[in-house]
């Protein structure tokens, strides 16, 4: 009888075996596809996305789960869980015995077997219960009793589209598994019995099923007296927290590779910054400016802190949902800093050298200040503070094929896709699509040491990068030095009344129209950029970079400040101090000497295109020299003798609109032009007629017939300057 018995154990088993061999357990249905949860770099959750079969599902280890909820699952579901192999036949029989004789319902299943009902969660027949208790036995030949545990946490239906603890102390506590409280524990414990019945946000009897827990918890020696008297006076919290939604835009640039995704960004400081910009919002709206965004980079490594695309995504009054951070738009006078330093690099200027800033003409374009104005004469690093267009443009002319063009290309900025000659010398001053985030990059460069580096959104993608280098050490601290002076000067308002801002390089930019308000502000550890404007692309009322987005900038670095003590760049070794002549032209001796800084190893030598044919005429109308004679002991004198006559009246391409009903004394135009050549004669060609004589740099009056007209000026060297001018009457 014995080894009958031991014959028939042993032929189950290697039936068993064989079963399981011809359908093994699918495991694609015990790990089942994960929801993404996306953090902040301080693990605070950013945004939830579903998994591929539509629920919330996150994934753990036996590891994860706290000690606590698995012996409070164990002793409310299966408290011989760590003895039986998969069933328990007690515990099958006794519910057989009363499920006949008695009006209870019980039920025999044991975790094991829940697992493998939640497998596939098909009808309750005897046939299916029969596969149940297969594949439960399957799943103890298989897995450890930690697995299967892990298995059910994971599987285990909490409500809804909630499946498995995680999501569940997610979903109603918002809390990590090991921050649940003795209640919370004992709520969640009672909820995979009847999901739908039992889930937090439904259930008016929780207290009562809470409670029944704590008492089989403490009964079991689980927890004690004191610990179930504190949980039953815990307030039960019967809501289901809404889906966080933070940083939309930011999330967009990610890549989702595995369920669980930590970024760089800082939540404290996104929201930080999005209030900021919503405050300055509100005042902007009277000056027809309805979108924001900012950007804050960490230069050493590149991360991107905060990036608030639009500071109202729920305006749809106003396009809200659009980024405005990736949006192409104009840049205005952000790019000139990047003029200056090329040009310290090349040894044209200097910070405190003298340039002229009067109306130049180039080829038909005439750049003019935002004021309307040229200052004359001024320092390098007054119009850099100033952000006077003229200079900047005439800089960028001479750094010819190292130019602004050229750096953009390098630094890998996309929007720049055409020819060079397509943006023509209007580039200078904005006349080029670039986003908020490429600009930012690119002053973070400047921050490390001109080296162009690629931003990182995932902590796992953070990394010391090569990077590409686009400027000298040396010139990216010198222009850090005067955008820094610029920041006191235009923000002094704000510095006054806070002593404890950092020293910060500070610069604006507002595009054609006021359509468009930068603000770019960094230190050697942030880079912080922000822009106002409209979406749609609609002007503003005058607004500029200065009014509205640098009061921003400033509340930005005054947050990162109360954080750490921020610093300011150190300077570099071959950074030198000396006494030079800054004449922007030596006439015979130098006439200002001062201290300045330039690059060791870079000689400093002004091109002598930088004094244009526009310059000469300026001088010698302003009586600073008589005639280009006064200048024949410069080393640049053959080239400034070889310019055409400059003709500074009418300008080229001009259309000069009169009244026809005034006499013709009062319709004449002024003609001037000034001559670089020894002798002072030149001859005026107007169309066809005969030609007039005249001198360099004296102005006449004449009338000519409405239409279009070609006027030229020849010097004693038979040079021919033209022009084109349209007379128009109404």
């Amino acid at each position: 009888m014995y080894k009958k018995f031991i014959f028939f154990i042993l032929s189950v088993l290697v039936v068993f075996l064989i079963v399981d061999l011809i359908f093994p357990i699918d495991k694609t249905k015990l790990f089942k596809c994960s929801s993404t949860i996306i953090y902040d770099r301080n693990s605070k959750p950013l945004r939830l996305k579903l998994s591929s079969d539509g629920f919330w599902r996150f994934s753990i280890s036996s590891k994860e789960i706290p000690s606590l909820l698995k012996k409070s699952v164990i002793t409310f579901e299966d408290q011989y869980f760590y003895y039986h192999f998969g069933i328990n036949p007690f515990s099958i029989v006794r519910a057989i015995f009363q499920n006949t004789i008695g009006k209870r319902v019980v039920g025999a299943s044991t975790i094991t077997m829940q697992v493998s009902r939640m497998m596939y969660r098909r009808d309750r027949t005897i046939f299916n219960k029969l596969i149940e208790i297969f594949n439960a036995l399957q799943l103890e030949l298989h897995f450890s009793k930690d697995e299967i545990l892990a298995l059910y946490f994971n599987l285990a239906p909490y409500g809804g589209n909630i499946e498995g603890v995680k999501s569940a102390s997610m979903f109603y506590f918002q809390k990590q598994l090991d921050d649940l409280t003795i209640s919370q524990i004992a709520i969640l414990t009672t909820i995979p019995k009847n999901p739908n019945a039992n889930r937090p946000d439904r259930q008016k009897n929780l207290e009562k099923r809470r409670d029944r827990v704590l008492e089989n918890l403490r009964n079991k020696g689980v927890i004690n007296q004191d610990q179930y008297n504190r949980a039953k006076l815990e307030d039960i919290i019967s809501k289901r927290i809404k889906i966080p939604f933070y940083a939309p835009h930011f999330i967009n640039q990610i890549r989702i590779q595995n369920s669980q995704i930590y970024t760089t960004l800082d939540l404290k400081l996104q929201k930080f910054v999005k209030e900021s910009l919503s405050r300055q919002s509100e005042k902007l709206k009277s000056f027809d400016a309805y979108n924001a965004s900012a950007v804050v980079i960490h230069n050493p490594t590149m991360q991107v802190l905060a990036y608030v695309g639009s500071h109202n995504f729920d305006d749809k009054d106003h396009d809200g949902e659009n980024n405005g951070v990736s949006m192409i738009r104009s840049a205005g006078s952000t790019l000139k800093p990047f003029i200056y330093a090329l040009a310290f690099d090349e040894g044209f200027i200097t910070p405190k050298q003298q340039i002229y800033d009067i109306d130049l003409f180039f080829q038909g374009y005439s750049p003019k200040n935002f004021n309307k104005r040229s200052t004359g004469l001024i320092s390098v690093e007054e119009a850099l503070q100033y952000s006077l267009n003229i200079p900047a443009v005439s800089l960028n002319h001479v750094l010819r094929d190292n130019s602004l063009y050229e750096l953009l290309k390098k630094a890998g900025v996309k929007s720049i896709n055409r020819e060079k000659f397509y943006y023509g010398d209007s580039i200078a001053l904005g006349g080029c699509g670039i986003s908020l985030f490429d600009l930012t990059l690119l002053y973070s460069a400047l921050a490390n040491s001109g080296v162009k580096k690629d931003a990182c959104f995932l902590m796992s993608d953070s990394r010391n990068s090569v990077g590409v280098k686009i400027l000298s050490k040396e010139s990216s601290y010198l222009v850090s030095e005067i955008l820094s002076d610029a920041t006191r000067m235009d923000l002094s308002g704000y510095w006054e009344s806070t002593a404890d801002v950092p020293k910060v390089a500070f610069k604006t930019g507002t595009s054609a129209s006021s359509k468009d308000m930068f603000t770019i502000g960094y230190t050697p550890e942030y880079s912080v950029g922000v822009w106002f404007g409209n979406f749609n692309g609609k002007k503003t009322q005058n607004l500029t970079g200065l009014n509205s987005a640098s009061g921003v900038v400033h509340e930005i670095f005054h947050y990162l400040g109360r954080k750490q003590q921020l610093k300011w760049f150190e300077k570099p070794k071959n950074i030198i101090k000396s006494v030079r002549c800054i004449d922007a032209i030596k006439i015979d001796k130098c006439k200002t000497s001062l201290e300045d800084l330039r690059i060791k190893g870079v000689e400093v030598k002004l091109p002598c295109e930088l004094i244009r044919a526009e310059t000469l005429a300026f001088l010698i109308k302003t009586k600073v020299i008589k005639s280009i004679l006064d200048l024949k002991n410069n080393s640049c004198f053959g080239v400034w003798n070889s310019y055409k006559p400059m003709i500074t009246s009418p300008s080229n391409h001009s259309i000069i609109t009169q009244n026809r009903d005034l006499p013709k004394e009062f319709r004449k135009i002024k003609f001037n032009c000034s001559s670089f050549s020894k002798e002072q004669d030149i001859l005026w060609f107007i169309d066809d007629k005969k030609p007039l004589k005249s001198t360099s740099n004296r102005s006449i009056y004449l009338y000519l017939e409405e239409g279009d007209h070609v006027i030229g000026c020849l010097d004693d060297r038979a040079r021919l300057k033209i022009h084109n001018i349209t007379i128009k009457s109404e």
